[in-house]
């Protein structure tokens, strides 16, 4: 028996973690734990754990974004980097965030390999026609670091277009 990747679904949005879940869970692939407070996000990622947390957790991918009332190292996303760099044997979780605020110091933050390493940096409105081949990439590749490289280089020529 062969079970389906798990992705955690986090935001203060909770109709976009319902629309996410939905586009996932109609490809029948993908298993989703919906959550609209970072509490219950963080305590799906420890159930989800390995070794006492030593070894890289069970989570397939983390889908995400910015809650506006925090501060930037305030953000669930850090918390979990946090968590993560505790051990040398735990590889970073692949994270998608989806998000309106698009400040270029917290894409290019959150983009980061060595601090946030988000694999894609998605916008509300568009993240539908791209989220099940991101996934689709991840899970038949698993390729995290390819695609987070990729979505950094995005990055970096959009900037040098806009300059």
């Amino acid at each position: 028996m062969r079970f389906k990747p798990v992705v955690l679904i986090y935001d203060l949005n909770n109709k976009l973690v319902d629309e996410a879940a939905a586009l996932l869970g109609n490809t029948g692939r993908y298993t989703s734990i919906n959550t609209y407070n970072e509490g219950n996000a963080m305590d799906a990622v420890l159930q989800y754990d390995r070794g006492f947390g030593l070894l890289t957790n069970k989570l397939t991918c983390v889908i995400t974004g910015w809650n506006n009332y925090k501060k930037p190292r305030d953000q669930f996303l850090y918390h979990l980097r946090a968590m993560e760099k505790k051990s040398p044997l735990r590889q970073p979780t692949p994270v998608i965030l989806i998000t309106e605020d698009h400040r270029e110091d917290l894409k290019r933050r959150a983009l980061d390999s060595n601090d946030g390493g988000v694999i894609a940096y998605l916008h509300p409105d568009t993240f539908k026609d791209s989220l099940i081949s991101l996934m689709a990439e991840l899970v038949d590749n698993h390729n995290p670091r390819e695609m987070n490289q990729r979505a950094m280089e995005e990055f970096l020529s959009e900037s040098l277009q806009e300059e």
